[in-house]
């Protein structure tokens, strides 16, 4: 899967010469948490939800309600935001997206096109499509097993699975710590299957299931 499927298109922007209290309304009202900052179509920084509380006066503040207001009019986008931002294209697949995220731990990534800003998506995006991938909204029976480190064991997984009248809705590969030693682990979403059965066959095969459910 790609960028270009799951990003916001035509997301909320800022110029760098609007103003902090700008900025911070747009975040507040449109109930966002990224801004990037254009000049044009070209990117030059982005400010978070983040930006704006650590730039935010403290609640503590001996200044008036209109001297306040005047403060967040004098502040600049240009202040606050950041210059060196780390972007994707449409083209990049998500699961990259995702890595840049966790690398430099930010929690959104704009997307451009051809130089100029054609989107933003961000962690709950990429949150949202790994549910839609696993069908995690529907209620299906999932299954958890160690894959064994020889020639056709997946297929023959596969080929049990089928055998129990299973269809495969989805199937992730993770490692985990199985008996002291890194394992590589399946994450199997099943339909038309009955799980006990499936599990009592995979045992007789010598597959190790780690857990099932309905």
């Amino acid at each position: 899967m790609l960028v270009e499927k799951r990003m916001k298109r035509d997301p909320v922007r800022v110029s760098p010469e609007d103003s902090f209290r700008h900025a911070m309304t747009l975040i507040r009202q449109k109930g966002i948490r990224h801004l990037p900052v254009v000049e044009g179509d070209r990117l030059v920084g982005i400010v978070t939800d983040r930006d704006i509380r650590q730039a935010s006066p403290s609640p503590a503040t001996s200044l008036e309600v209109h001297e306040l207001h005047y403060l967040l009019e004098k502040v600049k986008v240009r202040e606050i935001m950041t210059k060196d931002v780390h972007t994707v294209t449409p083209d990049t697949p998500i699961e990259e997206a995702a890595r840049l995220m966790i690398t430099h731990k930010i929690g959104g990534l704009p997307v451009l096109h051809e130089g100029k800003l054609a989107g933003i998506i961000t962690e709950t995006d990429i949150l949202t499509a790994f549910v839609d991938v696993m069908g995690i909204q529907q209620k299906r029976a999932r299954l958890e097993l160690v894959l064994e480190n020889r020639p056709g064991a997946f297929l023959e997984v596969c080929r049990i699975i089928q055998e129990q009248g299973g269809d495969i809705v989805s199937v992730v590969t993770a490692t985990a710590t199985h008996q002291g030693e890194e394992k590589k682990v399946l994450i199997f979403r099943l339909e038309g299957v009955e799980v006990e059965p499936l599990v009592s066959q995979l045992g007789a095969d010598g597959h190790t299931v780690l857990s099932a459910t309905a």
